[in-house]
Parts: structure tokens; C-alpha cells; sequence
């Protein structure tokens, strides 16, 4: 009787499990396929390599790793519930790693606001301060701070010893000893600055748009600029609804293996595969990049970033005439 229990614990196939499978194999592959596909056109055209970019490529590399590791050990450990996934020491690697790339996620999505609000409110200034060193420099900053983060919230689980408990025991366990004191803020910290920020940069879109219409070269960019910032805010959008809504989801449905418990770990999965897709939908110039990729997969062809109009580098002269030769190194996503 007892092993007939433990071979219906660890069995996945059912109508249920299976359907759940099939969800996240479905994203994981969408994932992985969408992401790989932002970085091979960062490494295949120069031109795309923008303070923007680097660091949406950063957050493709989190998508990446949460789809080829996350994804199949919730098959596992989540739906299948395996039999060797249990015990101390590979609960704590699997919930760290977890939650490590859920802070990549944020604290990157806090580092594409802070650029869009660079690149909006101080316009002139950060076009001739920021560069993609830099851009690389803030990519390192974002995995330093996300895994101090991370590992010196999860210090406080080593001692917790269930024995070979599965890894959701000791998940729960860990939410409730210390989790709801650090995930809250690692979350509201971070999307505080991103409300007060995407705020900021509405109020300035408003308030010069009308001001910068007669300079051309100085209009055409700004357009730019606030097209970008509206991929990024509806990047920072889908993560919002696929991070919170998660959340109140377990609020409500504590039972586990329920459609509205599962759809909890489900939706932060998903999130992973809308990003390509928003950037698809919304940026020129990755499809225009994508077509090329096609036609000249191994080339030296580039798409087209900057402007020729010769009239451009005047109108911003009448603006910062020690500036001149910011529009030249000047690129959008």
C-alpha cells in the first residue's frame, strides 16, 4: 500500500500533470528561442551594441538560465515531485537559484528605467556621459547587488534542517522564518523607483515636447527616446503583473497542486517569453535586424542607427554647441 502511495506521489502522468508540463515545456522552449535570439543579433550587428541593448541583452541572459534551469527542476520538483529532489542542502541551492534570477530580473528592469530617464530628462548630458562600458560595468552591478541580496537573505536558512523534506517544504519554511521580510522590499524598493522614475519621465515628455518640435535633429531623437521608454515600461508592465499577480495568487490559493497554485509559478515563468515578444512588437529595429540576420547571416552588413542628415548635427548646435558631437555616436534600439 505504502509504495503504491509513494509511486502515485511521484508518478506524472495524469490529465492534470501532463496538461502543466506541456504549459511550461511550451515557455521554456518560447524562452530560449526568443532570448537566444536577442543576443545572436547583439553579437551579429555592431550597431545594435547601445547603453539600452546591453542591458536588455542582460535581462535575455536571466531569461535564458531561469527557462534551461527553473523551469525543468519545477517540472521536477513542482509537478512530478521526484524522489531525489528533497533534503537540505538542494533545497537551499534550488530556492536560491530561484530567487537569484527573480532579483536579476528586477534590479535589471530598475536599470532600463534609470537609462530611459537618463536618456529623457537629462538628454544632452547622459548622451555624452553614458557609453556601453559603462552600460557593462551597470550589468556587473546588477549581479553583485542581486546576489548579495539573495545569498545574505538566505544565510538565515542554513540552519533549517527538515531532513529529506521535498523542496517545497522547505520553500514555505524559508518564506515564513525570513522571506516576507526580504522579498517585499527587494520588490517595492525597486518598483518604487520605477513608478517615481517612469513618473518623472512623463511629466518631461509632456512638458518639452512642444519645446523641442522646431529642432529637428533634437525632435527625431527624443521621439526615439520616448519610444524606447514605452517598451521599457511596458517590459517593466508585463514583470509587474507576472510578479504580483504570482503573489497573490499563493495568498489565495494555499493548497498545492491546484490550477490557481501552479498558475502562481506559472506566470513568472511566462514572463520570460514576453520579453522578445514586446521587443518584437514594439522596436523597429530588432525586426529590421531580424530580416537582415536572414539575408546576411555571416556579413558585415549593418542596419542603419544613425541619421545622415547633415542638418541634424546643426540643429543641436544651436542647443549645446560644445555638444555637436554627441548625435554622431547617438543610437536607438
Amino acid at each position: 500500500m505504502q509504495e503504491s502511495v509513494q509511486a502515485k506521489t511521484i508518478s506524472c502522468i495524469d490529465a492534470v500533470k501532463v496538461s502543466q508540463i506541456v504549459m511550461i515545456a511550451l515557455v521554456m522552449v518560447g524562452s530560449v528561442i526568443g532570448n537566444s535570439m536577442i543576443c545572436v543579433l547583439l553579437i551579429r550587428f555592431k550597431t545594435l551594441r547601445t547603453v539600452t541593448n546591453v542591458l536588455i541583452a542582460n535581462l535575455a541572459v536571466v531569461d535564458i538560465l531561469n527557462a534551461v534551469t527553473n523551469m525543468p527542476l519545477m517540472i521536477m520538483w513542482y509537478i512530478c515531485k521526484v524522489p531525489y529532489l528533497n533534503g537540505r542542502t538542494t533545497s537551499w541551492f534550488i530556492v536560491t537559484w530561484y530567487v537569484l534570477l527573480m532579483y536579476l530580473t528586477v534590479f535589471n528592469l530598475t536599470a532600463m528605467t534609470m537609462d530611459r530617464f537618463g536618456a529623457i530628462v537629462h538628454s544632452i548630458w547622459y548622451y555624452s556621459w553614458k557609453s556601453v562600458k559603462k552600460a557593462k560595468v551597470a550589468v556587473l552591478m546588477v549581479w553583485i547587488l542581486a546576489a548579495a541580496y539573495t545569498y545574505g537573505m538566505f544565510v538565515l536558512g542554513l540552519d533549517i534542517d527538515l531532513g529529506d523534506a521535498p523542496v517545497l517544504v522547505y520553500r514555505k519554511h524559508y518564506f515564513k522564518n525570513f522571506g516576507r521580510l526580504f522579498i517585499i522590499p527587494g520588490y517595492l524598493v525597486p518598483f518604487m523607483i520605477m513608478l517615481c522614475a517612469g513618473a518623472y519621465i512623463w511629466y518631461s515628455v509632456h512638458q518639452h515636447n512642444k519645446r523641442i518640435s522646431t529642432f529637428c535633429s533634437i525632435g527625431k531623437r527624443f521621439k526615439n527616446d520616448v519610444k524606447t521608454a514605452k517598451t521599457i515600461c511596458l517590459t517593466v508592465m508585463a514583470f509587474l503583473l507576472m510578479g504580483v499577480l504570482p503573489m497573490l495568487l499563493h495568498n489565495i490559493s494555499k493548497i498545492h497542486g491546484t490550477w490557481s497554485h501552479f498558475l502562481a509559478y506559472f506566470l513568472g515563468h511566462l514572463n520570460g517569453m514576453a520579453n522578445p515578444i514586446i521587443y518584437a512588437l514594439k522596436t523597429q529595429r530588432f525586426r529590421k535586424a531580424f530580416v537582415l540576420l536572414f539575408k546576411d547571416p555571416l556579413g558585415k552588413s549593418q542596419p542603419q542607427m544613425t541619421s545622415n542628415n547633415p542638418t541634424d548635427l546643426c540643429a543641436l548646435s544651436r542647443i549645446a554647441p560644445h555638444n555637436t558631437d554627441v548625435c554622431r555616436k547617438i543610437n536607438y534600439i
